[in-house]
């Protein structure tokens, strides 16, 4: 699926049958530059939809290093010669890929050895400046990418969901406290894409929060959210 907001085109590449992680390609119309975020499977799937952009890559940002996230990251990489970012809180997670796949999917790959960068808060796509808003709870290194008039929010909220709290390193009171904090930050008009599902915008989150009373639905089944 591919959407136009401003200058922006943002394409969704779904990846892996089992946890369906949306992998997102966002191309700037004016310079042919290209982002790619979360690399979460299915590399050859992704590579072409990055060659067919017939763009620059640029960089690969991973809103957080879970394995649904990132198994894709050691291929595509090595293919663009692209720089790729991850908090440096998350560095350990990244490091444990193999481990977390062989857990929850028994999936037997290789360790991820690609180096990848601490963010630099100066990063940019054309002429636009991505926002780099630290959001942990799902995992100690968990951030959001904000475009100005979209934003990438990873597992941190998704449709009617936040990301799950019971695997090691996540905390469901920091969770709560960065997504409070983030809708403080943003407008109701902005565009949410998250990890899995559909997007939606940051006032139909708001509205979700205010009537869920506390009580907030984890993400933790398979197939992806309806």
């Amino acid at each position: 699926m591919t959407v136009k907001i401003g200058e922006y085109q943002i394409t969704t590449i779904l990846t892996g049958e089992l946890w369906c992680q949306n992998c997102y390609l966002v191309k700037c119309l004016a310079t042919q530059e290209l982002v790619l975020l979360d690399p979460g499977d299915d590399a050859q799937q992704i590579i072409e939809h990055v060659h067919g952009q017939r763009g620059m890559l640029t960089s690969i940002l991973i809103t957080h290093a879970h394995h649904d996230h990132v198994l894709a990251l050691e291929d595509v990489a090595r293919e663009f010669q692209a720089p790729c970012y991850v908090h440096q809180a998350d560095t350990r997670l990244l490091r444990q890929t193999h481990t977390y796949a062989l857990v929850f999917d028994k999936r037997q790959i290789k360790p991820i050895k690609v180096p990848c960068k601490h963010f630099d808060r100066s990063l940019k796509i054309g002429q636009r400046r991505i926002r780099v808003i630290d959001t942990p709870g799902h995992t100690p290194g968990s951030v959001c990418f904000d475009f100005g008039d979209f934003i990438f929010t990873g597992d941190l909220v998704l449709f009617q969901h936040v990301g799950r709290s019971d695997t090691p390193g996540s905390d469901m009171e920091q969770l709560r406290a960065s997504l409070g904090s983030l809708f403080e930050q943003l407008q109701d008009e902005t565009a949410i894409f998250p990890g899995h599902g559909r997007a939606w915008t940051v006032g139909e989150a708001r509205v979700w929060w205010r009537d869920a009373a506390g009580v907030l639905p984890e993400y933790k089944r398979f197939g992806g959210i309806e």
